[in-house]
């Protein structure tokens, strides 16, 4: 395995001075954090995240979610049309390597499965009348029928004792692509996470939501502990993970409507520009729904 010093040599140049690099490896999965300012918080504009079986994905994905960000930032100070928002939704990174052709194509492709995960996540939350499918499954369950899972569960388990897992799936009309609701139901509460790409690629799709939903959990058990100094995303974090917010959920999923989400045309579809090392493209949708507002009772996360 790669120490910590040669996996700076694979940052950009330009960035090696500016992170410290954190690994943790659960189960088989790979997590890496890049810092670039040291703070109490999980997640935080200055943390940037990677996950994945393979060690040199991970950490390729932390990278490209901090050139993402960075390239975000500078867009918007440089006032590109791009890049006037608040968040930035959207936005996909991806290295060029040695095929500039390729990188473009698969940086689209994210920018625009994010962009569809958000508006689809948003809408199905905002709109009761929207149509999803919605399966509900105890750990065991969990465990025999997502096997690619299980190592990963069960220790996450281990530490917030999960009763039941909820798969929610949204219907999007005339899509080739899926969204994917994972909500974790523990004593007290529920943590959450989702993820979005071709419907053919479930498992993949699963992956990623179950990858975001323990990044959440991690948050919550660390700000248990910590229960001020708080981000506006980490109190939304806990408001779901309390009685109050595993009430509102349920409100939610005791309805379901007959309609399907329509995607509008795109209003962003275009390169963002980054270093020589990542191409970095965004999507967005017309009249986009916010998806992280200062409203804590929407479960957007």
């Amino acid at each position: 395995m790669k120490l910590a010093a040669e996996f700076i040599e694979l940052l950009p140049t330009e960035l090696r001075n500016l992170v410290t690099i954190e690994h943790t490896q659960i189960a088989e999965f790979h997590w890496f954090n890049l810092v670039s300012e040291k703070n109490e918080s999980l997640i935080s504009d200055r943390v940037f995240t990677g996950f994945d079986k393979d060690i040199d994905t991970a950490f390729s994905r932390a990278v490209s979610e901090m050139v993402e960000r960075k390239s975000f930032s500078s867009g918007k100070n440089a006032k590109l049309r791009s890049c006037a928002t608040q968040r930035s939704d959207g936005f996909a990174a991806f290295p060029i390597s040695s095929d500039l052709k390729l990188a473009a194509q698969k940086a689209r492709d994210n920018a625009l499965n994010e962009a569809i995960e958000r508006y689809a996540w948003a809408t199905w939350w905002d709109q009761h009348q929207i149509e999803y499918i919605h399966e509900k499954y105890s750990t065991q369950e969990f465990c025999n029928n997502f096997r690619c899972l299980k190592k990963l569960f069960i220790e996450l388990n281990q530490k917030l004792e999960f009763d039941s897992i909820h798969l929610i799936e949204p219907g999007i009309h005339d899509s080739d692509k899926k969204l994917i609701i994972t909500v974790a139901e523990f004593n007290g509460g529920v943590v959450t996470g989702g993820a979005c790409d071709d419907k053919d690629k479930s498992e993949t799709i699963l992956v990623r939501a179950f990858s975001e939903l323990l990044r959440h959990a991690l948050v919550v058990i660390q700000n248990k502990q910590r229960p001020t100094h708080l981000s506006d995303y980490e109190k939304r974090l806990l408001f779901f993970a309390s009685e109050t917010g595993k009430c509102s959920f349920y409100k939610r999923i005791s309805q379901n409507g007959t309609l399907k989400i329509k995607l509008p045309p795109l209003e962003t579809d275009t390169q963002v520009p980054s270093n020589k090392t990542h191409y970095v493209h965004r999507c967005l949708f017309q009249n986009q729904p916010p998806f992280i507002d200062e409203n804590f009772e929407r479960m957007c996360l």
